[in-house]
């Protein structure tokens, strides 16, 4: 009997619509178990060929792809040419440090957002660039009715 974290990653697989066996099943339960949850091609392949996942690049930047467009990955914006996978795929922020290449979750309310912001730009203004994604998705008004 597979256990409750198996039975819940099938569970997301066939709410998106994707097979719950095979390759792509099995690359997503390797990444979910990475110690690191932003990954690039190489650390995929890395962690794909040590759990004995057989594929070429192309098939896992295929695979990448595939589960990011079913929301099953997240994709985090960087400052390099190449593509950074979350495996955690619920909305949240990042805060990337370019001098070390880390990316740091921040699971925090709006609120503590604003006040890590905040902080942030008067203590270093001059070395903060602020990106804000809108994810698509169902479509809110942001207007107001007085």
């Amino acid at each position: 009997m597979p256990n409750a974290a198996e039975a819940a990653l099938r569970q997301e697989l066939r709410r998106a619509g994707l097979p719950c066996r095979g390759p792509l099943a099995r690359l997503l339960t390797l990444l979910r178990a990475a110690d690191d949850t932003h990954l690039g091609l190489a650390d995929v392949a890395r962690i794909a060929s040590a759990g004995g996942l057989t594929a070429t690049p192309i098939d896992l930047a295929q695979q990448l792809e595939a589960l990011t467009d079913h929301g099953l990955l997240g994709r985090v914006p960087t400052t390099t040419a190449e593509p950074v996978f979350d495996t955690v795929p619920e909305p949240h922020s990042h805060l990337v440090y370019e001098e070390t290449g880390q990316t740091v979750d921040l699971h925090v309310s709006p609120e503590t957002l604003l006040a890590i912001l905040r902080q942030m730009l008067l203590e270093r203004s001059d070395a903060v660039d602020v990106l804000v994604r809108v994810r698509s998705g169902p479509a809110t008004s942001m207007t107001s009715t007085s």
